[in-house]
């Protein structure tokens, strides 16, 4: 976003001092500014060194026989030291900021730090009528060092508002003036400006007077007026001469009615690429001009093509006005240890009342500002109508489940692409491996051996420890140990299974309070990939396992209340656990299709495949082969990882590795208990999803992208290019919102740009092949 500050000096001198400067801020789409008050000083001695650093810097340029584009040279000065000169320029800079940093001043440069970041870009414009004040350089104020998008200009202290009737004309016009070119090369700005994109340039090498003005009335009118040769100002600067050709010279005065009628038609930005141009600037003003640039002292021919150079290619390439002058002068910076000052030398000047002019594809501002003008040729503007179109298609197709499963092939990917996150410190899993098993001898485990592993873990003090061993009848011998350990602990957590389709219903332990009790059904989608994490579900109270909350539930939730952190149920669909605020997936959502979204559901976030928390098998506790640091305070989880006990889960993760792998369902359970505790206490994201609407507007705009650079591209290799490089910004900002929390959609908006890309490039045959 753009700002825009005046600070109208008032009818202050600077010899004199400003009693009354008033300083107006507006931002972008804004009319309504913000204004405050303040005044300078009189500052008689910037006049002083200005006199002393202009005679050095003639005497310098003169004696060193640097090109300047200055027909006449003032060599008054023999004697002169390019370290006198630098310590001139140091007091230059030094006075100037002492100036604008005194009180009277102080409110308006804190008023303006106060409303502004130093990343937005700023227009601060100078209205004055005193011609020492345009003649300081203002770019050395230290607030242009602080903001880096900030650019200066000057105005005339009356200026009028000008409108600008939409051309139909597809190419910026340049008027390009080469005058008398004794001394100096302006061969390199004809090459430059020859080069430039999307442009029409008609040269005037050395013209008549006559010329010229029958140029300026071109009834296509112009865009921009360039000069490139001699000019000069006079002593009091009212007023400049340009030398045309080797016997000419001319005033702004004697091409005004040309120039005038050149404004009317367009003409928006004058570079007069010559020297000390300020008197020409104070004749061009008076026309109400839009935006100028000249040169306030007499400019070195390497320095003039230099800037011209880095003005034109950022400018041309899309910058904006102000950004492309700042970007030319810093680069001159470069050539200060041979051509000193040169960056003090470019002057801007905007009519306040007139946007400053961008760079832009004259046939889609043109479309904008009147659609009708193109009725009667093959249309080269983006046809919205079939962007849309080719948008409510594709959101047709989704809404008809089509797109599921690649959808969710997508957001597998994306979740394969996102960095390895380090294992949950707060949990461990103990695994009943094959080894175990065999080691034991039995199966199931008897309840001697599970009693004897709680208590080698009670021992460390864990927060909570979850059983996801199926449990529903005993096992002897111990069941009596068993019982007698579970009913005398409170922080242990068993499962078992709710009664499904297949009426397959696995009881809990019988003697464990319901509050201990969590399911571990998990929710499948049709291309057996586990992506969504089921957190609660209603039960009919004549089922066995009639708990409505799941293990991941009840052991997050006791890990949670001792650090006083609650469960709260809202309405509409959510809940709230902390400061975080959990909602409920609904049938369409994400890339998903009328599921069966019974209970409630939400993404499952993974950590990553591996490494999930610390791990330790169930014969290295009953050895004491472990660290007692890994237990205590922490989440214990249970459960069976041996090949054997079929219980294995494909992932979006389970695709990336040959031949394709599962995880165990204690690794699920784990995964997702670590889900919830890290998002309350880390503020890891959850997965997240926008609603119907959200996802419609935002594949019709990539459409309308899509179909923008389809209608405006009629090469089909850079058709191609841009194309590839729109799906591969869209990727990339869907994976980049997809590590932020976000699943957005991927493929539709993808369908989109290439539909466009087919409909303007096959079916409507407006791409040529090269």
């Amino acid at each position: 976003m753009s700002k825009l500050v005046i600070i109208n000096l008032g009818n202050g001198k600077l010899k004199t001092g400003f009693p009354a400067i008033t300083a107006m801020l507006w931002e972008a789409n804004n009319s309504r500014p913000v204004k405050f008050t303040g005044s300078l000083p009189p500052a008689p001695n910037l006049i002083d060194i200005y006199r002393r650093w202009q005679l050095v810097y003639k005497g310098i340029y003169s004696s060193f026989g640097l090109h300047p584009r200055l027909e006449i040279i003032n060599d008054e000065i023999t004697n002169f030291s390019i370290v006198e000169f630098s310590g001139i320029c140091n007091q230059y800079i030094t006075s100037i900021n002492n100036w604008l940093n005194s009180y009277e001043f102080l409110n308006i440069d804190r008023q303006i730090r106060s409303l502004m970041s130093p990343a937005e870009e700023i227009q601060i414009i100078i209205e004055s009528d005193d011609m020492m004040v345009r003649r300081l350089p203002w770019e050395l104020w230290n607030f242009f060092q602080d903001y880096p998008k900030a650019e200066i200009a000057l105005s005339d202290m009356e200026y009028k508002r000008k409108e600008f009737y939409p051309n139909l004309r597809k190419k910026i016009r340049i008027l390009a003036i080469l005058g008398n070119s004794k001394g100096i090369d302006i061969a390199a700005d004809k090459q430059l400006l020859s080069t430039l994109p999307n442009a029409e340039i008609v040269f005037l090498v050395e013209p008549l007077r006559q010329e010229i003005n029958e140029y300026l009335w071109d009834k296509n009118g112009w865009d921009i007026l360039f000069f490139a040769g001699h000019s000069e100002s006079n002593d009091s600067e009212a007023t400049g001469l340009m030398y045309i050709n080797p016997q000419d010279k001319i005033t702004i005065e004697q091409l005004k009615p040309a120039l005038k009628k050149a404004i009317e038609r367009g003409l928006q930005l004058a570079i007069f690429n010559s020297c000390d141009g300020l008197g020409l600037a104070n004749k061009l003003v008076d026309l109400q001009i839009p935006l100028m640039i000249v040169m306030r002292e007499a400019v070195p021919d390497l320095i003039a093509q230099q800037f011209l150079k880095y003005f034109i290619n950022a400018f041309s390439r899309g910058e904006s006005f102000y950004l492309a002058v700042r970007e030319a002068r810093e680069r001159l910076h470069a050539l200060e240890d041979k051509f000193p000052c040169a960056s003090w030398l470019p002057v801007t000047y905007q009519n306040p009342a007139i946007l400053p002019m961008k760079w832009e594809s004259k046939n889609f501002l043109n479309f904008i500002k009147n659609p009708t003008s193109l009725a009667n040729s093959k249309p080269n503007y983006p046809t919205w109508g079939v962007s849309i179109a080719i948008a409510i298609l594709v959101i047709i197709i989704r809404q008809l489940g089509i797109l599921q499963p690649l959808e969710l092939k997508a957001f597998d990917q994306l979740m394969q692409l996102r960095p390895v996150e380090a294992p949950d410190p707060r949990l461990l899993v103990v695994k009943l491996t094959e080894t175990d098993i065999n080691n034991i001898g039995t199966w199931p485990i008897d309840d001697l051996n599970i009693t004897r592993l709680l208590e080698k873990i009670q021992q460390h003090k864990p927060r909570v420890i979850g059983f996801t061993i199926y449990r529903n009848l005993p096992v002897y011998p111990g069941n009596e140990k068993l019982k007698q350990q579970l009913q005398t602990t409170s922080n242990i957590v068993a499962i078992c299974k709710v009664k499904d389709n297949n009426n397959s219903e696995i009881s809990p332990l019988p003697y464990l309070p319901k509050e201990n009790l969590g399911f571990d059904d998990l929710v499948v989608d049709p291309d057996g990939i586990l992506r969504r994490h089921l957190l609660f579900m209603n039960v009919k109270k004549e089922y066995k396992c009639d708990t409505e909350y799941s293990l991941s539930i009840r052991l997050a939730n006791l890990y949670l209340e001792h650090r006083g952190i609650k469960l709260k149920k809202l309405l509409n669909n959510s809940i709230q656990w902390g400061n975080t605020i959990f909602n409920r997936l609904e049938p369409n959502q994400g890339g998903y299709h009328n599921i069966d979204s019974r209970g409630f559901q939400i993404l499952l976030n993974y950590r990553s495949n591996q490494n999930i928390a610390q791990e330790v098998t169930f014969t290295d506790i009953l050895n004491d082969q472990f660290d007692p640091n890994w237990i205590t305070d922490k989440i214990i989880i249970i459960g069976v990882t041996a090949n054997s006990i079929p219980n294995e889960f494909f992932t979006p993760y389970s695709t990336k590795e040959w031949p394709v792998k599962k995880i165990s369902g204690v690794m699920v359970q784990a995964q997702m208990v670590s889900q919830i505790i890290s998002a309350i206490l880390d503020d890891r994201p959850l997965l997240r999803v926008w609603d119907q609407w959200s996802d419609i507007l935002w594949i019709s705009i990539w459409s309308l992208i899509g179909g923008t650079i389809a209608a405006n591209i009629h090469h089909k290799k850079r058709l191609t290019i841009a194309i590839i490089c729109a799906n591969i910004i869209l990727f990339l900002t869907c994976f980049i919102l997809f590590i932020q929390g976000w699943w957005v959609p991927l493929l539709p908006p993808l369908l989109v740009i290439i539909g466009n890309y087919f409909y303007f490039c096959v079916i409507f045959s407006q791409v040529r092949d090269k």
